[in-house]
């Protein structure tokens, strides 16, 4: 079946980290489960075909054929509970997840991901063993921060259970080494997980900020405070993350980076850009409608992603990690076209190197820019995202 090719020799490598090629467990375990699960093969397809779609343009009957038949064949696995519990069903409910976040225009994305979390606590709830709740707590984390409220599972359940937060002063600990490949001792998701935790609360803040009963004073309080807890983890983060020269890619060596180093420099480049990109997020929150001179803070945030990604080089698949912090930077800048070329360049995904893209993130920017431009003041993006019905 050439839809199941492509996804594995393709889509497994993007589903969760950017070209992780070696032994992924979507390739070493979910994969062979398809002989065994019609749910999980039509799934697998309807995202490969998906996928080819984007760049073909002849594959849109045949994905949504693939998808058709994954929802059917789901809602029987679902009527056996020992099926149910199969890590082959959760694997199909959040590939179906992933086919409407990369494919469609709607919002049942998160039904699916509403779906996969019932299945998960069906199975006696999120174990930081398990590559799909690790998969789930991404999209999950990723999702609350544009649909707000926070995630669909209470506490930090992505990070080891001993550990708690990182307000504790303790690093969390990865429990899936070699995932992915280049980042063999957990490092990066180390500290990318805590680094959620802040999403999470900001996304809370941020839906808080959009309910008029809500006293808003109280919510900027609190947006101040979780811009120290950000900043202090930030400090406590060791000097090869924080510190990481903007040019290292051109740094003289007394060896040149093998491919595994490189990308997890560039991992540690995408945690970088995440960081900046959740500062401007909370003062955005502060001020959303730029009323007050841009804080330096947040004006440094947006150098510091703009820097990042002249750098990071294309064609890679590298450009995902950067997503929200371009986005984020571009709601922040103000009637700059140079700089809304440049974002605009970023966010256009190569198909040959990703899955996702960030074709409804750009959209939104085109139209929040097009009215600042017309109308020479700031918007809410929220506002103008909830205006439009673009699903981000």
């Amino acid at each position: 079946m050439p839809f199941i090719h492509h996804f594995v020799t393709f889509c497994c490598r993007f589903l969760v980290y950017p070209n992780d090629s070696d032994g992924n467990p979507f390739h070493n375990e979910l994969v062979p489960l398809a002989v065994s699960s019609p749910a999980l093969l039509h799934a697998m397809s309807a995202v490969a075909a998906g996928h080819l779609n984007r760049s073909r343009c002849q594959q849109d009957v045949a994905a949504a054929k693939h998808y058709s038949i994954a929802l059917h064949e789901l809602k029987t696995a679902l009527s056996n509970p020992t099926v149910a519990r199969s890590d082959s069903t959760l694997g199909a409910c959040l590939l179906l997840c992933v086919y409407e976040i990369s494919h469609s225009e709607n919002c049942r994305w998160l039904e699916h991901l509403q779906g996969a979390r019932d299945l998960i606590l069906f199975r006696g709830g999120p174990k930081t063993t398990d590559y799909l709740s690790r998969f789930f707590s991404l999209l999950d984390v990723s999702g609350s921060i544009f649909s707000g409220g926070g995630t669909l599972l209470e506490g930090n359940y992505w990070l080891a259970d001993a550990l708690g937060s990182p307000d504790s002063g303790k690093g969390a600990a990865t429990a899936i080494p070699n995932f992915p490949a280049y980042d063999p001792t957990g490092n990066n998701s180390n500290h990318f997980h805590q680094l959620m935790v802040y999403m999470v609360k900001m996304s809370r803040l941020s839906a808080d900020s959009l309910r008029p009963e809500m006293d808003q004073a109280q919510v900027r309080t609190k947006a101040v405070g979780v811009i120290k807890e950000l900043n202090a983890w930030w400090t406590s983060c060791p000097p090869s993350i924080r510190d990481q020269r903007i040019d290292w890619r051109y740094q003289s060596r007394p060896q040149k980076l093998t491919v595994a180093e490189t990308l997890e420099e560039e991992g540690i480049s995408s945690i970088k850009s995440c960081y900046y990109g959740c500062l401007i997020y909370l003062h955005h929150i502060l001020d959303p409608l730029a009323l007050e001179p841009q804080r330096i803070e947040a004006t440094q945030s947006i150098r510091g992603i703009i820097d990042i990604a002249k750098h990071t080089p294309k064609g890679y698949g590298l450009e995902m990690g950067l997503y929200f912090g371009l986005f984020m930077a571009g709601v922040a800048i103000f009637n700059s076209p140079q700089d809304e070329e440049l974002l605009r360049r970023r966010l256009k995904t190569d198909t040959k190197v990703s899955i996702y893209h960030a074709d409804r993130c750009l959209e939104l920017l085109e139209v929040l820019w097009g009215r600042q431009h017309t109308y020479d003041m700031k918007y809410d993006w929220r506002q103008v995202q909830k205006q439009m019905g673009i699903q981000v």
